[in-house]
């Protein structure tokens, strides 16, 4: 009866490893696709408020203020816009460039997003389903090691279903059907199907 509870055990603990290996790997070949779209929308965000500030600044600078005083003592003046300035009129041509440019670059950061956006959630769920797997095992090994120094041995299995289900609130990431198990699955076969790089060893 020992011997069926711990081969049992056994069968469990080789599930848990391979499902943890399997999504540990799918997260290493998603780290270097995650870490170039970021990079590249940080890159990109920062060049769309840079181009914000310009905008300002070119605004700013070919405007005429003028500046009044206020009826009480104390307050500084209150600066505005003349009736005579250009601006009023009709955009210069360096306030068109400074709009236009501003509008780029805020159609390359928006189209980077909707690009990187399928690497950006996968990469999150991925690192959030290892994370739980992560605790969930730590519990258990704590389980283990009491149980493993007595006869309470056989009451693992059930301990452990009840730890999963609250874990992961009744939902069964192991199942055939579960959505990141297909596309790690998925993503790790093309990975594997890949030609490895050729290294040049110098003589």
């Amino acid at each position: 009866m020992r011997a069926w509870w711990l081969a049992l055990v056994l069968i469990l603990l080789f599930g848990c490893a391979t499902s943890l290996k399997r999504e540990g790997r799918c997260l290493a070949s998603l780290t270097p696709d995650f870490l170039d779209a970021t990079q590249e929308l940080a890159s990109l965000e920062a060049a769309w408020r840079l181009s914000l500030l310009k905008g300002e600044d070119s605004f700013l600078s070919s405007s005429h203020w003028l500046s009044i005083e206020p009826d009480e003592p104390g307050i500084p003046a209150r600066p505005f816009l003349s009736d005579s300035d250009p601006l009023e009129s009709g955009s210069t041509d360096g306030h068109k460039q400074g709009r236009r440019a501003t509008q780029e670059a805020y159609a390359r950061l928006l189209e980077a997003r909707l690009r990187h956006q399928s690497t950006l959630d996968w990469y999150g769920r991925v690192y959030d389903r290892l994370r739980t797997r992560l605790e969930e095992e730590q519990i258990l090994s704590d389980v283990r090691l009491v149980l493993l120094t007595g006869p309470a041995l056989i009451l693992y299995p059930i301990i452990r279903w009840n730890i999963h289900s609250v874990m992961w609130d009744g939902h069964d990431p192991d199942a055939d059907s579960d959505s990141i198990t297909l596309y790690c699955t998925d993503r790790l076969s093309k990975v594997a199907a890949l030609p490895e790089p050729v290294t040049v060893r110098r003589e």
